[in-house]
C-alpha cells in the first residue's frame, strides 16, 4: 500500500511538471487597439462650457464604430490623478502623448474647435502613442448655431473612423548631415508621407513641423496690380524649382524645444508664432535643428516665399482672401482684428496651398539681403537676393499692420541683428 501510494504522489508531480512546461509564455499586452479620448481644446471666441458635451459626442461616435476599444473617462482621470498629471490649458499633442503613456494606450484621440467669423471649425486628430506621429487628422466646418455642432462633430468622428485602426507611418531614413550645409542639396530619401490634413507632405521629426511641398514654376513676381511701392517693381518673371514650406510660422513651443527658452514678447502659449527674434536668432535655430535633424533647413528665399503667399504665383493681393480686401479677417491677424497682440498659429483659413498666417499674425524673416533695386537685375531662375546688404528682409504683414502693408508683394527691410515683437519667421526645405 505505501509503494502504491508513493508511485501515485510521484506520477502527479510530473503530471503538475509537464503542464507547467507547456504552460505558454505570458503574451505581451497590445496596446494597438486600446485608446483615450481626451476634451476639445476650444479657442477664440467658443464658450469653453461646450467642450465636455461636444467631447461625450465625440467619444460615443467612436464607441459606436466598434473600431476600438475606448478607455474609461472615469478610469483616466483617476489614473492622471494618481500620476500628478495636469492637462493645464489646451490639450497639445506632446503633452497628451505623455498623457497616454501614463493611460498604458496605443492611440489618443484629441480635437480643437475654432471660429472664423460665424463658421465653427472642427479638427479630430488620431495620434500613435509610440511613435508620437498623428496617424490621420479629419476636420469639419459649420456656419451654424452652436448647439447645431453636435453634428458636425459625429461626422468628424465618424470620418476619423472610417478607415479603422492603422499602423504607425514608418519614418523615412534621415541621410547623413552634409559637411557644408548647401541650398540645392538633394533631400536622398523620400520625405515621410502624412495622410491629411490635405497638404502636408513631410513631417519633421524632430520638432514635429510640417511641411507642404510647394511645385516650382514660374510667375511674374512683384507690384502685379501697380498699386504698391517702388522697390516692388518692375514686375519681372522668376521660375522656380520645387520646395518644401513649413505650412506653420516657428512656434514658441518649437523654438524652445531646441534652444531652451523663449525669446517672445506675447507669452501665451507654445502654439503662439515665436517673435522678437532677429535674422541671426533664425539662423542659430536653423543650424541646431539641421544637427539634428540631418536635414538643410533653410529661410525661404524673398522670391519662394512670394509665390507660395500668392498660391503658386497667382494673382493674388493677399494670401489667401486673394483680392478681397473684405475678406482679410477670415485669412489673417492684424491691426483690425488682433487686439494688439499675436494668436496661435493656424488659427485663420490657409491659402489655397494650403499654409497658415502668410497674410499677418508676425512679419516672417527671409534668406536674402535686400536691395531696393534687386529687382531691376531680372534673374530669372531660383534668385537667391543679392550678394551682400546691409539689411535682410521680411514678409508677410503683422499683427499691428493695416491691409497695406499685409500684400504679398510688400518688401521691408532690418539690420540682421534687430528684433521685435511682430518678427517671426517659417521654415523651407529644398527638394533639390
Amino acid at each position: 500500500m505505501r509503494i502504491t501510494l508513493t508511485a501515485l504522489i510521484l506520477v502527479v508531480i510530473i503530471a503538475a511538471s509537464s503542464f507547467a512546461a507547456e504552460k505558454p509564455a505570458k503574451q505581451v499586452k497590445d496596446l494597438s487597439n486600446l485608446i483615450a479620448i481626451f476634451d476639445f481644446d476650444v479657442v477664440g471666441k467658443v464658450d469653453k462650457d461646450v467642450s465636455r458635451p461636444l467631447s461625450d459626442s465625440m467619444r460615443h461616435t467612436i464607441v459606436k464604430s466598434g473600431r476600438f476599444k475606448v478607455m474609461d473617462r472615469a478610469n483616466m482621470d483617476r489614473i492622471l490623478k494618481e500620476q500628478a498629471f495636469q492637462m493645464t490649458g489646451g490639450v497639445q499633442k506632446e503633452r497628451a502623448v505623455e498623457a497616454g503613456q501614463f493611460l498604458g494606450v496605443g492611440k489618443i484621440v484629441i480635437g480643437s474647435i475654432g471660429i472664423v467669423g460665424r463658421t465653427y471649425m472642427i479638427s479630430i486628430s488620431l495620434v500613435n502613442i509610440e511613435s508620437g506621429e498623428t496617424e490621420r487628422v479629419e476636420e469639419d466646418t459649420c456656419k451654424c448655431e452652436i448647439d447645431e455642432l453636435i453634428e458636425s462633430v459625429k461626422r468628424a468622428a465618424s470620418k476619423l473612423m472610417e478607415g479603422g485602426p492603422s499602423p504607425a507611418a514608418a519614418p523615412a531614413a534621415m541621410p547623413a548631415p552634409a559637411q557644408v550645409p548647401s541650398r540645392r542639396e538633394s533631400v536622398s530619401q523620400p520625405p515621410i508621407t502624412v495622410i491629411s490634413p490635405s497638404g502636408i507632405t513631410y513631417r519633421d521629426s524632430v520638432t514635429g513641423m510640417d511641411f507642404v511641398l510647394v511645385k516650382g514654376g514660374c510667375f511674374q513676381m512683384g507690384d502685379v496690380f501697380d498699386d504698391g511701392d517702388r522697390e516692388e517693381r518692375p514686375v519681372h518673371e522668376v521660375c522656380l524649382e520645387d520646395f518644401y514650406l513649413g505650412r506653420y510660422e516657428v512656434t514658441q513651443g518649437q523654438w524652445n524645444m531646441l534652444k531652451g527658452r523663449n525669446p517672445s514678447s506675447n507669452k501665451k502659449s507654445d502654439m503662439h508664432p515665436v517673435e522678437n527674434v532677429s535674422w541671426n536668432d533664425a539662423q542659430d535655430f536653423i543650424k541646431e535643428l539641421n544637427q539634428k535633424s540631418g536635414r538643410n533647413f533653410r529661410l525661404p528665399t524673398e522670391a519662394e516665399w512670394e509665390y507660395a503667399a500668392r498660391s503658386g504665383g497667382q494673382r493674388e493681393k493677399w494670401a489667401g482672401a486673394n483680392n478681397n480686401e473684405s475678406e482679410l479677417d477670415n485669412y489673417g491677424w492684424h491691426n483690425g482684428n488682433a487686439s494688439r497682440e499675436t494668436h496661435p498659429v493656424g488659427q485663420k483659413r490657409p491659402n489655397a496651398l494650403g499654409l497658415f498666417d502668410m497674410t499677418g499674425n508676425v512679419w516672417e524673416w527671409v534668406g536674402d539681403w535686400y536691395d531696393s533695386s534687386y529687382y531691376k537685375e531680372n534673374i530669372r531662375n531660383n534668385p537667391g537676393g543679392p550678394g551682400r546688404g546691409s539689411d535682410r528682409v521680411y514678409r508677410g504683414g503683422s499683427y499691428k499692420d493695416s491691409a497695406k502693408d499685409l500684400r504679398t508683394m510688400k518688401r521691408e527691410k532690418k539690420s540682421n541683428r534687430r528684433s521685435d515683437d511682430t518678427l517671426g519667421f517659417r521654415l523651407a526645405l529644398p527638394v533639390r
